[in-house]
């Protein structure tokens, strides 16, 4: 269980300014704290040297997708969940069903993506 205390530290990624700004200022809205990132590599960048509970990233991004950060977070620490946000049907992709990682789609349910927060880092903290 997540300590009444605790403050969630959130990685998010995405490439679109206006998307970006709206998924900080609801993850806030849940009491959360969120560290954006405008790409990959600069999301990659603030993981290194940050401490986060868990990466919310867009899936479709110039350059460095989600998947390829979902790839890259998961070398630097398997256990670190990840939920992709997408418009996109990824049903059939591997990589959706891989364990700490979450698929979340557009249009983003606000209840659903506080709730998708919880069970991951509540998930992360039991193992």
């Amino acid at each position: 269980m997540i300590a009444e205390s605790q403050v969630i530290k959130v990685l998010l990624v995405d490439d679109n300014a206006v998307v970006r700004d709206m998924l900080v200022d609801l993850v806030a809205s849940f009491g959360y704290t969120p560290a954006p990132a405008a790409s990959g590599p600069e999301a990659l960048a603030l993981f290194d040297r940050g401490n986060y509970d868990i990466v919310l990233t867009d899936l479709l991004m110039p350059g460095m997708g989600g998947w390829e950060v979902l790839e890259a977070i998961h070398q630097r620490n398997p256990r670190m969940p990840v939920i992709i946000i997408t418009g996109s049907p990824v049903a059939d992709d591997i990589r959706a069903a891989k364990r700490n990682v979450a698929v979340l789609k557009k249009p983003i349910d606000v209840t659903s993506l506080d709730n998708l927060i919880k069970q991951l880092v509540e998930q992360r903290q039991l193992v």
